[in-house]
């Protein structure tokens, strides 16, 4: 019953393109400067309702658009309802709200000035297929077009018919895959297929959202690693009844000490890493865990209503309604503006910002007026629809945020677990539970910071970092603050925080857990994370991960991140460790195109073993 969704989450960026040559109008539009996007991380959200799950998935592709599809195996159908379009502003809107945030907090020392900076916000073809078409013995169990997609739910007795089936109705799938998709079919899995409609393109691709039944989230990650980046940033938001844990994985904390204050974000996600890797590459860390009335977060407006823009005629006044309402600055909405408000080929040496901002400010008298009215009679004359501009806002937008806020409302728990994998630690798949008895966990993270001058100056060459634990660490100043102090900004700080540890600082790995559905955190020595991730490979929700003889043969902790050295506890014979059947650990899915495209796959094949990562420090 442990199927679900993986995040395909390389989001397509934009270009903001080039400055404008109407700066009047720089930053009041849809096209302005959005949020950085960081293209390497997985995203994923799970929103929990009793025993259902709703998983929201980001899907990107560059490619061919004829090359485009998606295949996701399932233990059974989503029945009518399951399938629906998503938004890409659900992220947009976690990651500035959830993600970790580290201030430092400057101390006077006589005349030594301090840079008084602080770092915060380290946020982070043809018609449908008939039934029975295809090959052999492959059948046809839903289909129904979704947003942009034709979706497809099929079964077959042999991987092989599957395969030829997706590609003979042209839902493209390499002949590469059929080894991986036999398991599925031997644990007689069913398949959601995913391609686009033959008048969609690439272009318009939105999220999608999948319910099941289902007791808990999984994520499917094992095939990930036929075409996976070393350390791939996973970010997984669950909703539900109480604080969301690794059930199957190890669970991590930070040595802040490790953390680059001075040069913001620039090594978070290697310090993430190097504590994953020391908790046996199969660990995860828990960035936020609060109640979700003490989080509010605004998905949708009640004043969103499809009909406010159904008649409108002048696309000028259709954008500028949707920035009167507030609707989300994303790529999705660019992606929809850019498909209904055209932009003619004389026009393709302009900018994005500038064409559909001046569209959106004509009519304000502003300077520039004169170019604006010709870039917005160039866009009624190439033709505009604004009924079928807001059927599409209406179903691609308004109605799943709508869908989205509620849901969130009406679940008490919002968690933010995030994990680096490798190709070779991609071998069992995560399975998240839920305990009540757990301590929230807040993204707010503080050190207290004291400036140090040379002799005779005033300006700081060092600072004394004193951490909550009371660890002190000296640290040389940057020689350049500008565009460092204060600007840990944005997703990219996780795909792109690639920079040392500190040195002096010690080992990114503070503690390592495992946490369970009851009770408090289990605390193990860093030489037992091996043999402990070894135990829980066969964990399954409702049941205790590890048992207590097991637990007995734990060595004392005696882990310190400032004065030990990493070890591996002796081989302990009984109890042998559990291995993980393709029945105990079936959670799949992905995304295929044989060329152009970032293939992804995750499977639910019987785990063979694990590797120990290389990474130590």
């Amino acid at each position: 019953m442990r199927n679900t969704l993986r995040s395909l989450a390389l989001a397509i960026a934009i270009a903001a393109g080039s400055s404008l040559a109407l700066p009047a109008y720089a930053c009041g539009g849809f096209f302005c400067f959005t949020q950085p996007v960081d293209q390497s991380a997985e995203r994923i959200l799970y929103i929990q309702e009793g025993g259902k799950i709703t998983v929201h998935i980001q899907i990107s592709y560059t490619g061919d658009d004829q090359n485009f599809s998606w295949i996701l195996p399932l233990t059974k159908a989503p029945e009518g309802g399951g399938l629906k379009p998503s938004s890409d502003s659900v992220f947009q809107l976690l990651e500035q709200t959830t993600a970790p945030r580290f201030q430092l907090n400057w101390k006077a020392n006589g005349d030594c000035q301090s840079p008084m900076c602080y770092l915060e916000d380290a946020q982070a073809g043809g018609g449908p297929p008939t039934a029975g078409g295809g090959s052999g013995g492959v059948q046809v169990l839903l289909q129904q077009n979704v947003g942009p997609y034709e979706a497809v739910v099929i079964k077959g007795t042999s991987s092989a018919e599957i395969i030829d089936w997706l590609n003979a109705n042209k839902f493209v799938q390499p002949k590469s895959t059929q080894p991986l998709i036999q398991q599925y079919v031997k644990d007689n899995y069913v398949f959601l297929a995913l391609k686009l409609q033959k008048d969609k393109s690439a272009g318009d691709l939105t999220p999608i959202a999948v319910t099941l039944d289902e007791v808990g989230p999984c994520l499917p990650i094992r095939l990930t690693a036929l075409a996976t980046a070393p350390d791939m940033p996973i970010v997984a938001w669950v909703v539900g009844k109480a604080r969301a844990i690794p059930k199957n994985f190890l669970h991590v904390e930070l040595n802040d000490a490790a953390i680059d204050w001075l040069k913001p974000g620039s090594n978070y996600k290697t310090v993430v890493s190097k504590a994953v890797d020391l908790g046996s590459g199969h660990a995860f860390l828990t960035e936020i865990a609060k109640k979700t009335k003490d989080l509010p977060i605004q998905f949708a407006s009640a004043e969103w209503d499809a009909k406010d823009f159904e008649k409108i005629t002048d696309p000028g006044q259709f954008l500028q309604m949707m920035i009167s309402k507030n609707l989300p600055r994303t790529t999705q909405i660019q992606n929809l503006i850019k498909k209904y408000v055209k932009k003619p080929d004389a026009y393709k040496d302009v900018s994005d910002q500038e064409y559909f901002n001046c569209i959106q400010n004509s009519g304000s008298g502003m300077p520039g007026e004169g170019k604006c009215k010709e870039y917005l009679d160039a866009a009624i004359k190439a033709g505009f629809d604004g009924a079928a501009f807001a059927k599409d806002l209406n179903e691609l937008v308004i109605q799943p945020l709508k869908t989205i806020d509620k849901q969130y409302k009406d679940q008490p728990y919002l968690t933010r677990l995030y994990t680096t994998l490798s190709a070779e630690e991609m071998t069992k798949d995560p399975i998240f539970g839920y305990n009540g008895d757990l301590p929230e966990v807040s993204n707010q993270h503080t050190a207290e910071a004291t400036p140090l001058c040379p002799a005779g100056s005033k300006t700081p060459n060092q600072a004394k970092l004193k951490f909550a634990d009371g660890f002190e660490l000296t640290v040389p100043m940057p020689t350049d603050l500008n565009g460092s102090c204060g600007n840990w900004s944005g997703p990219a700080s996780f795909g792109k925080g690639t920079g040392p540890a500190v040195e002096g600082g010690g080992f990114a790995l503070k503690r390592v857990q495992v946490l369970d559905e009851k009770g408090a955190a289990l605390e193990i020595d860093q030489s037992d994370a091996d043999r402990v991730d070894a135990q829980l490979n066969a964990a399954q929700l409702g049941t205790p991960s590890l048992k207590p003889e097991f637990i007995a043969t734990l060595a004392k902790v005696t882990w310190n991140p400032h004065t030990s050295k990493p070890g591996t506890a002796t081989p302990t014979p009984t109890p042998a460790a559990p291995v993980a059947s393709s029945a105990d650990s079936g959670c799949t899915s992905g995304n295929a195109a044989p060329t152009g495209a970032w293939l992804m796959l995750a499977g639910a094949l019987g785990l063979v073993g694990w590797r120990r990562r290389r990474s130590q420090g």
